[in-house]
Parts: structure tokens; C-alpha cells; sequence
């Protein structure tokens, strides 16, 4: 009796790149044939174009929690907590400090300088190698006032992750991930880069910075990963102190956000990126003292972390907010989006 036609390879792997990450994980140990056609590059760059299934990666102290905020909403939401690298091994953190997401890898701090690509579905991490700095700081700068920035993301016209790491607020090194290495490009052409948050979009990562010269005003700093060059973005002419905004992304757009003393109802949206005339104003009812959009949800609402206590969801037509419940929420996160993925962090495996 027969068993009937076998499919082909072709066909079993387009079948296999449409199923969510962990089912092609499972069925990775069917056959040695599933497991080599679901770990070849295209077929993991495939599943990516594909599966875009988005969820929010929560941090707390030294925690942290993957949430499916688009699960039904009858549904008891529960971030599930989530192993990662040094957990539970460090001192004690306000939270897990992340410094960009894309295509599944999210840069952690788990310690203090100790920095991972991470990716939180399948857990496959690599630790950052430490940067190579130069004893001395830069002119003008005294090293026990000096300050780090950091900031992760993709370049797509050259296929590489990098990590940025702004040293003393002036030394610019990058760690490539295909190369496996550091290099110091450009010094930081700007002043006051006072801002902790970091944006990746478009192939760059995201700054808001101090003015230059006098009477110049804030400039968003885009460091294009791929030339390793910056470049200056305007932000609304109403913006004039940088040290009471803070920068964001949301639905592929900049956004700036008010991070002061002072309760604000609304925030900017850059909707044509590096287009001036399009920043966009978007007006709520609920105060804040700080705020961080996170995504679109169902029905053109917002999804967005307030106060680093509390998600709620902004209808968008009228400035409405309601709580988003979730069960077993920490008292104090932070949040980012991911997407799950098969991308590795260890280049060569892509």
C-alpha cells in the first residue's frame, strides 16, 4: 500500500516559514531534513518577512516579561517572565535597561556596562565584547563628569547589526556584529547629549540633543549605521530645551514626549521622517509627568507607559485614555516591542 507522494523540500519549507517561532523550533527535531531547511539564512530571513507577530518586552527590577498585548481580550492578560543572561547573578537593578529592538534582537543591560543581543523567543544571546576606549577623555572633558550613551540597530543595505556606544559624550565606537569587532568612527559633532533614551528607525539610531552654538536650537541626532555618519533632524519650532523632552517611536515614526515636573496632555509625531512640516501633535486627557508610546493597537488606538507605572490605551480621535489591565504587572516598568523571530545574534547562524 502506498504512503502516497512526498512533498518537496520547497514546499515543506514555505509551509514551515508561515508557523509561528516556537512551532518551527518544535518541529526543528522531526527530521534532520526540517532542521537543516529551518536554520538556513534565507529561510530565516523568509520567516521574518512573514511572521511579524509583535509583542512588548517588560522590564522590571532584574526581571524580565514578555507580553502578548494582542491576545483576545476576554483573555486574562499574564506577562510571562522571560530567562535571560546574568539573571539574577547582578546587583540590583531599577530595571533591565533596553537600548533597541529590531527584527527580534533586543539590546539588554543585565550589569552595570554589561550589555547582551538578545533575542527573547528563542533566548540565543551574545555578550558584547568590552569597548577598547583610550585612557585619556576628550578635550574639555573631566572623566568624573563624563557620561555613556548606548544604542543598537540595523543597518539593511549592508546586512549588520551594530552597537553604538557614545563614550564621554564624545568618543563614537561601534561594534559590528557580521565583523565581530570595534572601530572608532567620528567624534560626537553635538553638546549636551543629556537624554537617556535611544530610537532606531530607518537604519539609524536616535538622539535629542542640546544646541550646538548659541541661539541655535535642539537637534535630533541621527547616526546612519550603515555610512556611520550623522545627520541633523529639525524637531517642532515649539521645542527649544532639550532637557525637558525626551525622544520615541511609534508606528515607524520619531516622536518626542515632554519629561518633566509639569503634567503635559500631549506629545509630537514626526509623520514623514526628516520632513519638518509633518510633525503632528496628538492631544490626551490623561495628565502625565512622563511617557513612553509603545505601538498602534486594534482600532487606531494607542498603546503607551505612563509614568513607568501604568499601560494604558489613547483613543486617538478624541484624547481618551483607559486603563490596560493586565494581571501580575510590576509596579514600576519599562517597555519596549519585539518582534518574535529566528534572527540569531550570532551572525554566522544567519
Amino acid at each position: 500500500m502506498s504512503n502516497g507522494p512526498k512533498l518537496s523540500e520547497d514546499i515543506i519549507e514555505d509551509i514551515l516559514s508561515r508557523l509561528p517561532v516556537k512551532s518551527v523550533c518544535r518541529f526543528r527535531c522531526v527530521s534532520k531534513l526540517w532542521l537543516h531547511l529551518t536554520t538556513q539564512p534565507h529561510f530565516i530571513q523568509a520567516h521574518l518577512k512573514r511572521t511579524q507577530s509583535c509583542k512588548l518586552l517588560i522590564s522590571s527590577a532584574n526581571s524580565l516579561f514578555s507580553l502578548d498585548h494582542l491576545a483576545p481580550i476576554d483573555d486574562d492578560l499574564l506577562p510571562l517572565e522571560l530567562d535571560f543572561p546574568l539573571k539574577g547573578g547582578q546587583p540590583f537593578l531599577p530595571w533591565i535597561q533596553t537600548f533597541g529592538s529590531c527584527n527580534g534582537l533586543v539590546c539588554i543591560m543585565p550589569g552595570p556596562e554589561k550589555f547582551f543581543i538578545f533575542n527573547p523567543t528563542t533566548r540565543d544571546c551574545l555578550r558584547v565584547p568590552d569597548c577598547p576606549m583610550p585612557i585619556h577623555v576628550c578635550p574639555g572633558q573631566d572623566s568624573r563628569n563624563g557620561y555613556h550613551r548606548h544604542s543598537f540597530g540595523y543597518a539593511p543595505s549592508i546586512n549588520d547589526y551594530k552597537f553604538v556606544k557614545v563614550a564621554y559624550g564624545c568618543m563614537v565606537h561601534v561594534f559590528s556584529l557580521k565583523n565581530n569587532s570595534w572601530k572608532r568612527v567620528q567624534d560626537f559633532p553635538y553638546k549636551h547629549l543629556l537624554d537617556d533614551s535611544t530610537t532606531f528607525l530607518n537604519g539609524a539610531v536616535h538622539w535629542l540633543c542640546g544646541p550646538v552654538g548659541v541661539g541655535d536650537t535642539c537637534v535630533i541626532a541621527a547616526f546612519d549605521l550603515a555610512e556611520e555618519k550623522f545627520l541633523d533632524l529639525a524637531p517642532p519650532d515649539s521645542v527649544t530645551n532639550h532637557t525637558r523632552f525626551t525622544i520615541g517611536v511609534l508606528g515607524g515614526c520619531l516622536c518626542l514626549l515632554h519629561q518633566n515636573n509639569i503634567k503635559q496632555h500631549s506629545f509630537w509625531v514626526m509623520k514623514e521622517y526628516n520632513v519638518k512640516e509633518s510633525w503632528t501633535r496628538i492631544l490626551i486627557t490623561d495628565s502625565y509627568f512622563s511617557l513612553q508610546p509603545l505601538c498602534y493597537w486594534k482600532d487606531g488606538k494607542i498603546l503607551l507607559v505612563r509614568n513607568r507605572k501604568k499601560l494604558l490605551l489613547c483613543n486617538t480621535k478624541n484624547g481618551t485614555c483607559k486603563k490596560f489591565l493586565v494581571n501580575g504587572l510590576p509596579s514600576r516598568i519599562f517597555a519596549d516591542v519585539y518582534v518574535e523571530s529566528l534572527v540569531s545574534p550570532n551572525f554566522q547562524q544567519n
